[in-house]
């Protein structure tokens, strides 16, 4: 079965039901969970991307606590979301992704499925949730 899992989720309601789903699956398999979000904001200024990440880490922290989940096992980062979650698998040496299926909100909806390009660039299982 699964040893490492990373789960990609939003700072959002959707967010924190991919995250229990998670959570419960890891249990199951006895696996190890990180949990990350990605920010697609790469090309702004030192100075948003670090208000950004304040603004988004109490919500991805609150959302981890209630479950038990360490928060040195959490990280938002920023860049293109697919392979920021892609390079997080691969360094964790993960052997499943979990992310919901859409995103309907910023800059997502025009630039592409995050869901896709996990799916297509993973190097490892992906399992997709529908949000």
């Amino acid at each position: 079965m699964y040893k490492t899992i990373v789960c990609a989720i939003e700072a959002s309601d959707e967010g924190e039901n991919v995250l229990a789903k998670a959570h419960q699956f890891a249990q199951l398999c006895n696996a190890k969970l990180y949990v990350t979000n990605v920010i697609s904001y790469s090309l702004l200024p030192k100075d948003y991307q670090k208000e950004f990440k304040e603004k988004t880490l109490p919500t991805i922290n609150a959302m981890t606590d209630k479950l038990g989940i360490s928060q040195k096992n959490v990280s938002v980062k920023f860049g293109k979301p697919y392979e920021q979650i892609c390079t997080l698998a691969e360094k964790k040496n993960a052997d499943l992704i979990i992310l919901g299926t859409h995103s309907k909100k910023g800059l997502h909806a025009l630039i592409g499925s995050t869901a896709n390009g996990v799916a297509n660039y993973a190097k490892c299982d992906v399992s997709l949730i529908k949000i």
